[in-house]
């Protein structure tokens, strides 16, 4: 696989209110999607996946390991748009978690660019669940073949 080829999610899972599924062209990220998001009038894309079985605990509490997933391919998609659409890699990412979610529950990523240099995006993000901050994140990516 190249890369380029869209890949459908593991489950159907229709899309909430207002979203449009994400295409999906990693694996891993199929395996746990579907992810949807939503375009406000300003041109800004909200991210969010349902809390199913896959993605919890046995007390169906929702794994922080997923919700790093989530924010892995999100943030890393606004660095990606912030890039010029250029490939870019994780340098490091840091998490900080305020709530948890449920199993049912929409989780709810704003990622938003906050530094750039050539070689350097700097992303954040807030995740939340109705209008509960469940983690926020912060994170550097390095535009691939950029010194």
């Amino acid at each position: 696989m190249s890369g380029d080829e869209s890949i459908a999610p593991w489950v159907d899972v229709p899309a909430p209110e207002g979203f449009g599924p994400v295409t999906l062209r990693d694996p891993f990220e199929a395996f746990v999607g579907p992810f949807f998001e939503r375009t406000g009038e300003d041109g800004s894309r909200t991210h969010a996946f349902l809390v199913d079985e896959r993605h919890a605990r046995a007390d169906g509490s929702l794994h922080e390991g997923m919700l790093m997933t989530f924010a892995d391919a999100f943030l890393g998609s606004m660095a990606w748009q912030g890039s010029g659409g250029r490939i870019c890699v994780t340098l490091s990412m840091q998490t900080s978690y305020q709530d948890e979610a449920r199993l049912g529950d929409l989780v709810i990523c704003r990622a938003k660019l906050d530094h750039k240099t050539r070689s350097i995006l700097f992303v954040s993000g807030q995740f939340m669940v109705g209008d509960r901050l469940i983690m926020t994140a912060t994170s550097l990516w390095k535009v691939v073949g950029e010194k």
